[in-house]
C-alpha cells in the first residue's frame, strides 16, 4: 500500500527517532504490523486484498497504514493528540505520505507515540472480541 520510498538508502528518521519509539516507527514504515492489509494475506483461507477489513470500526474501509493513521473512528481521541490536524481533517494520500516522509523530529516523534498507543487500542479491541 504505502509508496512512500524512492530509492535503496539509510533513512534520516533512524538518527532522529529515540530508540523506544524507532521500533513502531520501523514496524510502520517496514509493513511489519497487524493491520489486515498485512495480515490478510496469511490467513488460511487467504483473504482477498479488497475484504480486508479494520476489525475495530464499522466503516467497512480496508484496515491499512491511511486509515489506521487518518481516518479510523476508534482512534480520534489519540489521533487529535499526536497527528497534525491538517493530516486527518482533510485526509489525502498525497498529505499522508508526505508525513510519513517528514524529517521533523517532534511530527515523527508524535506519530511513533500514536502507532504506539493505537496498536494498543487495537489489541485491546480485538482481544475483548475473542
Amino acid at each position: 500500500m504505502l509508496l512512500h520510498k524512492h530509492d535503496f538508502g539509510y533513512e534520516n528518521y533512524l538518527d532522529v527517532l529515540p530508540r523506544s519509539l524507532r521500533f513502531y516507527f520501523c514496524r510502520l514504515r517496514l509493513l511489519v504490523h497487524p493491520l489486515r492489509m498485512q495480515t490478510g494475506r496469511y490467513d488460511r483461507p487467504r483473504i482477498v486484498p479488497k475484504e480486508r477489513y479494520c476489525l475495530c470500526c464499522d466503516t467497512r474501509d480496508l484496515e491499512d497504514e491511511y486509515h489506521f493513521i487518518c481516518i479510523c473512528p476508534r482512534y480520534g481521541v489519540i489521533r487529535r493528540k499526536y497527528v497534525h490536524k491538517d493530516i486527518y481533517q482533510n485526509p489525502s494520500m498525497f498529505k499522508f505520505i508526505k508525513y510519513l516522509n517528514s524529517w521533523n523530529k517532534v511530527e515523527l516523534v508524535k506519530l511513533s507515540m500514536f502507532v504506539k498507543d493505537a496498536l494498543a487500542i487495537r489489541n485491546t479491541i480485538l482481544n475483548v472480541h475473542r
